[in-house]
């Protein structure tokens, strides 16, 4: 799986937690019983890898296996512009996850020891609003006191108007979050556990590492069986026909992913493959493993 070129924009995620909300009766529905209405072609690369645009966020700590996820408008990666996150823990481009990486203060700290770097490892934005009657200087009184209109974000001045952990960025005025990081050292979905052993998770296509702690891939999860183009084959049960739904390829079947609660546009059955459908249940998880925030069994 490789980052397509470009960073999406418009995309819109609407996440479904399952615990607590499919019984183990109701379950995935067994099939796309009733579609009507001219399907729409298939698009050819259903199926196709695509990488969830939150993943560029190197604060995100990884999907969970008790969600699914549909991304909209993702039209630079699938033709459908449906890019499904179908119950996968974790990071698609960082199979065994990490522990939550060391803090520093910036590139000039040296307490990250000889053979790491201190870098930084994403903006952590203050939200502000410039159309307030103040131009948001209110909100942003402890931090520094200015709000930018383009960021919509406040514009630190020293380290003191920035959240805890994170340093001000005087040049631009933002305030970053640094890590201790082996510089090269990140993961790849298409190694071998031992050759991502140690390893950082990294931002997709770049030498970025992520901030937080993220679990490890779910064994029988991987991005392969969770985590590709889709598209829409059906409506959900009781939801209004919109008709132009696609036909699932041989090899896939029509699932309810998204049930009807009335409101919402991604309500439906979506392309799966065949033999992936899921409870939420994790299994064994190889590399980081943190019983309270992960799914499965850690391993070894």
């Amino acid at each position: 799986m490789s980052l397509r070129n470009g960073v999406r924009s418009g995309a819109f995620v609407v996440s479904m937690v399952l615990a607590g909300l499919f019984s183990a009766a109701s379950g995935l529905l067994p099939g796309c019983n009733v579609i009507v209405a001219e399907p729409i072609q298939t698009s050819s690369d259903v199926g196709n890898p695509c990488i969830p645009f939150v993943e560029l966020d190197a604060r995100f700590a990884g999907s969970k296996v008790t969600e699914r996820s549909i991304v909209t408008n993702d039209f630079q990666q699938c033709e459908t512009g449906i890019c499904l996150i179908n119950n996968f823990q974790g990071r698609t481009s960082c199979p065994l996850g990490q522990p939550e990486p060391t803090p520093c203060t910036g590139p000039l700290d040296a307490s990250c020891g000889p053979d790491q770097s201190c870098v930084e490892s994403g903006v952590v934005p203050i939200p502000c609003d410039p159309q307030a009657a103040d131009g948001g200087a209110s909100q942003c009184a402890n931090y520094g006191g200015a709000c930018n209109a383009e960021r919509r974000s406040c514009a630190c001045a020293a380290d003191d108007h920035c959240p805890q952990g994170t340093t001000c960025d005087v040049g631009t005025k933002e305030c970053k979050k640094y890590v201790c990081h082996v510089p090269g050292s990140c993961q790849s979905e298409d190694a071998s556990v031992a050759e991502n052993e140690g390893k950082s998770c990294c931002v997709p296509g770049s030498d970025a590492p992520v901030s937080r702690a993220v679990c490890g891939q779910c064994r029988p999860r991987p991005p392969e069986k969770a985590v590709y183009c889709s598209c829409r084959c059906g409506p959900a049960d009781g939801a209004p026909d919109e008709g132009n739904y696609c036909n699932c390829p041989d090899d896939f079947e029509c699932k309810e992913l998204v049930p009807y609660v009335g409101l919402g546009d991604t309500a439906g059955k979506y392309c799966i493959k065949k033999g992936t459908a899921s409870d939420g249940t994790c299994g064994v998880v190889d590399g980081y493993f943190d019983p309270a925030a992960c799914k499965g069994v850690g391993f070894p």
